[in-house]
């Protein structure tokens, strides 16, 4: 199963990084290539919340395992074998 998803993944990734190059090829000899894209922008700004979120995840579980690895936990009552 994990291979399936690797594998579509790739899959996914390598088919839209050929169709922008295709649509880059495209627009490049019809239109002014200097122009503003707004849809662009938009798609961006979506990235950037998305691994801004990530990020901030990430920092937060590693903080809560320095916190973790400071304090030493000790058992109250330890098992005692009979």
């Amino acid at each position: 199963m994990r291979v399936y998803t690797l594998v579509l993944l790739l899959f996914s990734i390598i088919c839209f990084a050929s169709s922008n190059a295709i649509a880059d090829n495209a627009n490049s000899s019809g239109e002014d290539s200097d122009s503003f894209h707004v849809t662009g922008l938009i798609v961006l700004g979506f990235a950037l919340i998305g691994w801004t979120f990530i990020l901030i995840l990430l920092g937060i579980a590693i903080i809560k395992i320095f916190k973790k690895a400071k304090t030493h936990s000790v058992a109250g009552l330890p098992v005692k074998c009979k």
